[in-house]
């Protein structure tokens, strides 16, 4: 099985006689390089320096510091264990975009680390200039995927009409919050729990393509939704 970093190594780094990579300067605030192996992370940094900007390195994902780390981050998750500190990482630091770069990239492990908080993903084969768009993409908020997964994505959202996105109940639920109702007294008029009812809201959020409760009620009174 090839180790992170291997691949990185042979293609990126100390390649005798290879041309040096002349691309425009993406940023020049440092971008972080977090978790996988030191081989890796030194991989990451040769990147980096192609791209025209400089690395910090951290060992793991928890260890990034404001201030320290850099305008954007580059994380290895390389087993199932690795989307959980991108998951919470995400939620403390939701102005820093994350860029997932996997062993294997595919449409389930790349729609895992997005809904986990990655602002986009890139597999550890993918050359230099597909990671500098990927970080481009990312710090303007946007996502950059290959096609075959934004059509895969595609492919799972409903195609009918409005009814199919949201039932009655979960547009009640919208109307509610947008009156001012908390979660944790829409929880008690539905009958679930409060952590439940959050779980719920955020599925809901989430196939709305909302970020928050904000943007999922304009969506729904966009399309007249709201009682």
């Amino acid at each position: 099985m090839t180790m992170p970093g291997i691949l990185l190594t042979g293609r990126w780094q100390g390649t005798a006689g290879r041309r040096p990579l002349h691309y425009p300067r993406m940023v020049t605030p440092p971008i972080a390089a977090a978790a996988g192996s030191p081989t890796w992370r030194r991989g990451i940094r040769a990147v980096l320096a192609d791209l025209g900007t400089e690395c910090v390195e951290f060992e793991a994902l928890d260890a990034w510091t404001p201030g320290a780390g850099g305008v954007a981050v580059i994380v290895w998750i390389g087993d199932e264990h690795g989307f959980a500190p991108l998951e919470a990482f995400a939620a403390e630091y939701p102005h820093i975009p994350v860029v997932a770069m996997l062993p294997l990239l595919d449409l389930a492990a790349a729609a895992r680390a997005i809904r986990a908080g990655a602002s986009g993903v890139i597999d550890e084969s993918d050359p230099v200039e597909v990671i500098g768009e990927v970080l481009a993409a990312a710090r303007s908020d946007r996502i950059s995927l290959p096609r075959r997964m934004a059509v895969g994505m595609a492919d799972r959202v409903p195609q009918g009409s409005v009814d199919d996105w949201i039932t009655a109940e979960q547009a009640a639920w919208l109307t509610a919050l947008a009156e001012g109702v908390t979660v944790s007294d829409l929880a008690e008029r539905i009958g679930w729990s409060e952590r439940e009812t959050f779980r719920m809201l955020g599925d809901l959020y989430r196939r709305l393509g909302a970020r928050n409760r904000t943007e999922a009620i304009i969506w729904a009174t966009r399309h007249g939704l709201l009682g």
